[in-house]
């Protein structure tokens, strides 16, 4: 147990010598939304504090119960993005300028950044109505200059608001 402890200790300072990723909005959307549109596409802003960008490997949305969410969840579906261009805070419904913008997302595999700032976008499809909250936070897995480190970005009540 000591020797996993000391792991995890030298991760973490690996981890913010080479950068982080810094939360900077607040973005969330209201749960009667859900009841109107089927699909709502949430942004997320985060910033990377590191010298050299990163290539990002996977991302996961963990739950309360330390399980990942599935596409198979019954509760909900959620589908991840990044926007290269930083153009989403919340979008529903459908626009010309909406299907612009959604159309140059990129999946979060072998997503290298570009820029400091980023959009992690979160397409969501709630399957039920009375869905409770359970989700905790989203780990990035990424690689910089060839090492590989994992993050965690907690959703304190990111997707609903009562």
């Amino acid at each position: 147990m000591i020797g996993s402890g000391t792991a995890g200790y030298f991760a973490v300072e690996a981890n913010s010598e080479s950068g982080e990723f810094l939360d900077i909005s607040h973005t969330g959307a209201h749960a009667s939304l859900f009841e109107e549109y089927h699909d709502v596409y949430i942004g997320k802003q985060l910033r990377w504090t590191g010298e050299q960008m990163p290539t990002i490997q996977d991302v996961n949305i963990i739950k309360d119960d330390g399980t990942v969410l599935s596409n198979g969840d019954e509760s909900i579906h959620i589908e991840l993005f990044f926007d290269p261009h930083n153009e989403t805070e919340l979008f529903y419904g459908f626009s010309p300028e909406m299907r612009e913008v959604v159309g140059e997302y990129e999946r979060p595999s072998d997503f290298t950044l570009s820029e400091r700032t980023t959009t992690i976008v979160f397409k969501v499809t709630l399957h039920e109505t009375n869905y409770q909250f359970d989700l905790d936070y989203i780990q990035i897995e990424y690689e910089v200059n060839d090492q590989e480190y994992a993050q965690e970005i907690p959703l304190r009540s990111f997707v609903f608001h009562h």
